[in-house]
């Protein structure tokens, strides 16, 4: 019997021991793949018109999440710009292996963002674009360019009709979810001194929150980001139903006293956003970790 304790005690130690480490191991693994997720899908949302600024926010992410420079092993952009990798590598002591003769082990992680087109939204901007128009990135956009039809310069009632609420939609943006697909009702009327007064809000806010912020390098959460419904403006006359057929991303510029909005085509994540591959793209994006 003692010798058969003699023969099994240093293997129960040592699978007790290995235990142990391996314990520690899975819970570094765990703690590195949840930065990385959290890394990457932060960065990911400054794609596609920010590559550089994605790699610098994720990496900044990944150290505020407890991970050491070194341990960051690379942070790439696809070649279209769509998507951010991050793989990260930490060597991690063995307390109880050493006994085996066996000093550290590693754990390797890695998470990939991309961005995807929307097809499902809130906070949107309650002006439509007519979809039939095709923009490009740093195309200069003005909203309400005249009659989209008769009574109708572009604004949409959207959780109720008036001056009122058309502001409150503009300031912060409509608190419901829209659709691709779903029918908006239109406002008519030009509510020209309500509209002014909500752009300028935006314009004053966007300055105090980023003050250097610009069309081509600016933080998504910007107020001066609008995502807007593309709309289908061909058959209405007064109080009309127009059907949603996607999102579109603007940066906004200005606005002056003759009601000329101006405004920058931009591709931009939609912070409200839900990811739909059968949504028509036209520059606004969410984004989802796919590995």
């Amino acid at each position: 019997m003692l010798v058969l304790l003699a023969v099994t005690l240093p293997v129960v130690i040592g699978a007790m021991a290995m235990s142990a480490d391996v314990g520690v191991l899975y819970f570094n693994w765990q703690k590195l793949q949840t930065s990385a997720d959290i890394a990457a899908l932060a960065g990911a949302a400054y794609l596609p018109s920010d590559p550089a600024q994605a790699v610098s926010v994720a990496n900044s992410y990944a150290a505020i999440n407890g991970i050491a420079t070194k341990e960051i092993t690379s942070t790439t952009i696809s070649a279209d710009h769509s998507s951010l990798n991050m793989q990260l590598k930490r060597t991690v002591p063995y307390s109880f292996g050493v006994l085996l003769g066996l000093i550290t082990g590693s754990v390797s992680v890695q998470a990939t963002a991309r961005i995807l087109t929307i097809g499902k939204t809130t906070g949107v901007t309650p002006i439509g674009i007519d979809y039939r128009t095709t923009y490009s990135s740093g195309q200069v956009v003005q909203l309400q360019q005249g009659q989209v039809g008769p009574g109708n310069w572009g604004p949409l009632a959207l959780g109720g009709s008036g001056s009122t609420i058309l502001s409150q939609n503009i300031e912060y943006g409509y608190q419901g979810s829209i659709a691709s697909g779903q029918l908006l009702t239109t406002q008519t009327g030009l509510a020209t001194g309500p509209i002014r007064s909500a752009f300028n809000y935006l314009l004053s806010t966007g300055q105090s929150v980023d003050p250097t912020g610009t069309f081509a390098s600016h933080t998504p959460n910007d107020p001066r980001v609008l995502i807007v419904p593309m709309v289908d403006f061909s058959s209405i006359n007064g109080n009309s139903q127009v059907p949603v057929k996607g999102f579109a991303a603007l940066w906004l510029v200005s606005i002056d006293s003759n009601q000329n909005i101006q405004t920058y085509f931009i591709n931009q994540v939609a912070p409200g956003g839900s990811p739909d591959t059968t949504a028509t793209n036209y520059g606004a994006y969410q984004v989802a970790l796919i590995l």
